[in-house]
C-alpha cells in the first residue's frame, strides 16, 4: 500500500478540471458551454418540452386517456372505502366527498404583440381532426367535507380513528369530517 502523502499527490478527474478552469479562463467558458449544450440536449430529447415521447404506447390510446373531475373524485372516494374498510372494527364503509370548485386547467397560450396590445388565444394541437387546447397543468379540485357511513361507527374509538385517516389521506381538517353509523 502507498504512504498516504504518494496517494494525495494524484489529483482525482474533477481537481484537474477545476485546476484547469481556475487557470484558464477560454477553457472554463467552454466547459460551461458544453455542460450548458448537453443538459438542453437532454431537456430537450426528454419529452418534457413537447418532444417525442420514448414510450411504447401507441399515441391514439394517450390522446383518447381524459378523466373528468366526477371520475378522479369517484376513484378516490373508492380507495378510501377500501382503506377504512380494512381498518379495525370498521365493517363495511361508504364515502362521500363534496368539493369546493370545479377543477382548473391551466392552457398554453399563444401569443401575439403588435401596436402596443398582445393578443393571446389557446394554443391547441390537432387529434384527430380536431383542434384540441394543450393543457399545461390541471389542478383537481379541493376536497370540502366528508361524509362517512360505517357499520362500526357506533364505537367512539372507531369514529375518532375514521376522523384521522380521512383527514390524513385528504388533508383536510377534522371538522369537516362527519360519521355515522351505517344502517343495517
Amino acid at each position: 500500500m502507498k504512504p498516504m502523502a504518494e496517494q494525495s499527490k494524484k489529483p482525482d478527474p474533477i481537481g484537474r478540471l477545476a485546476g484547469c478552469m481556475r487557470r484558464n479562463k477560454k477553457a472554463g467558458l467552454l466547459i460551461y458551454a458544453a455542460m450548458a449544450a448537453l443538459a438542453l440536449i437532454l431537456f430537450l430529447s426528454s419529452g418534457a418540452f413537447g418532444g417525442k415521447k420514448r414510450e411504447s404506447k401507441p399515441a391514439e390510446a394517450e390522446s383518447t386517456q381524459t378523466f373528468t373531475a366526477e371520475d378522479e373524485a369517484e376513484k378516490l372516494e373508492k380507495r378510501l372505502e377500501a382503506l377504512l374498510s380494512d381498518m379495525a372494527g370498521v365493517g363495511r364503509v361508504r364515502v362521500m366527498l363534496t368539493f369546493e370548485q370545479t377543477g382548473e386547467q391551466v392552457l398554453a397560450l399563444e401569443g401575439r404583440s403588435g401596436s402596443g396590445s398582445e393578443e393571446s388565444r389557446p394554443a391547441t394541437v390537432s387529434e384527430g381532426g380536431k383542434q384540441s387546447p394543450i393543457v399545461l397543468t390541471e389542478h383537481l379540485p379541493r376536497v370540502r367535507g366528508v361524509v362517512v357511513l360505517a357499520e362500526g361507527a357506533g364505537n367512539i374509538a372507531v369514529r375518532l380513528n375514521i376522523i384521522a385517516a380521512v383527514g390524513t389521506v385528504l388533508g383536510v381538517d377534522e371538522k369537516s369530517v362527519e360519521v355515522f353509523v351505517m344502517a343495517a
